[in-house]
């Protein structure tokens, strides 16, 4: 394999190009604050326990990740890799709706009691998903800040301190630092939480590197409204004129979970493997713990070709790789013709242990 790292050329135009036109919003952002006396564990316990905080309000994400332009990754590389802007409305963990906002009209999700609906208003298309997904490429409301902070506040083996206070969407929100405990098992470096104090929602969060001086992802609402939103804000119904099928695995990883005929293994390079709901069939596995996360997809052996080739051209060896500051991912042809994704935010060589593993004892077949 011939080790190919993502040129950082256009990481920095991205990342400039999304600076300047968030230049505003940044200077906002800056003002300092008169923050609370609440302690560093406190101000994460009331992150963890946000998610039936209602609210809503208008927010954007940046992201200066490079990832290859495959289109099994549908819109993923656009979304780590350049500013998206939403618009939310969050009753509950299960009645919301995520509004992310194009150039050429709105790309929205609504979760309900049941399910889920997916709408792109430019294809006039909706899509009808029952039931949760335990494994799914992510999408624009899972960058939300307060989303965003909820998931990365209930990384277990973290140590917290205090930061400064900062002004977003016109509060004041006091700051939190969160650093892997063991900093070698991990691409993460910190992550940075701009909390408000009383409902515990994260207003600003800012994921950084090892090593890196900035953030690799930024997310920040802009406004918030801490009032529950009516009913009908997070109610989808269909257009007339919209063509609406029903669904089941709506990407590639969604796809392998449900449809994938492997068993795979319950620990890998000595992470556990996550539980998971009775929806899932089993195909992919989820290992490790918040920061140490790590992915294994089985993939059909055509697209694995095609992702080595785009990474990198000079394969000797049926192994590609894809480099990144925060997200490193490993993809390689097996025996017998059975191909793997290994995505994580764990370093490069955990990555090629497991696939290593899953050459020398393939999971075996379940159908």
């Amino acid at each position: 394999m011939r080790k190919r790292r993502v040129s950082w050329r256009w990481a920095v135009v991205a990342a400039v190009a999304t600076a300047l036109a968030a230049a505003p919003v940044l200077a906002g952002a800056a003002l300092p604050a008169e923050g609370s006396d609440a302690s560093a564990d406190v101000l994460l316990a009331k992150v963890r326990a946000s998610s039936t905080v209602a609210w809503s309000g208008y927010g954007e994400s940046r992201g200066s990740l490079v990832l290859p332009d495959v289109r099994e990754l549908a819109g993923l590389p656009g979304l780590l890799g350049g500013p998206t802007r939403t618009r939310a409305w969050w009753r509950g963990p299960d009645d919301w709706r995520v509004d992310a906002l194009t150039l050429v009209g709105e790309a929205d999700t609504a979760r309900d009691a049941t399910g889920s609906w997916t709408w792109d208003s430019a294809d006039r298309r909706a899509v009808r998903l029952d039931g949760e997904l335990d494994v799914r490429l992510p999408v624009a409301a899972d960058l939300m800040a307060p989303t965003l902070g909820l998931r990365l506040a209930g990384t277990s083996d973290t140590a917290v301190s205090r930061l400064p206070a900062r002004r977003v969407a016109g509060r004041g929100a006091d700051g939190i630092r969160l650093r892997p405990r063991d900093p070698a098992a991990t691409t993460i470096g910190s992550v940075d939480l701009w909390v408000d104090p009383e409902s515990g929602l994260a207003l600003q969060v800012e994921v950084r590197a090892v090593g890196e001086p900035g953030p690799s992802v930024t997310a920040t609402l802009l406004d918030l409204d801490l009032a529950v939103p009516p009913p009908e804000r997070t109610r989808f119904v269909p257009p007339v004129d919209a063509t609406t099928v029903t669904g089941t695995a709506p990407d590639l990883a969604a796809l392998a979970d449900r449809f994938a005929p492997y068993q795979v293994p319950s620990r890998l390079t000595g992470l556990p493997r996550r539980a998971r709901s009775s929806l899932s069939a089993g195909g992919v596995g989820t290992y490790g713990d918040g920061f140490t996360a790590m992915a294994l997809v089985p993939v059909p052996q055509d697209l694995a070709r095609r992702v080595i080739d785009r990474v990198d051209p000079e394969d000797s060896d049926d192994v590609g790789q894809i480099s990144t500051p925060l997200v490193n991912g490993v993809v390689g042809i097996g025996q017998r013709g059975r191909a793997y994704l290994l995505v994580g935010s764990v370093p490069v060589e955990r990555l090629e242990a497991a696939l290593a593993a899953l050459r020398a004892n393939p999971p075996r077949r379940i159908r």
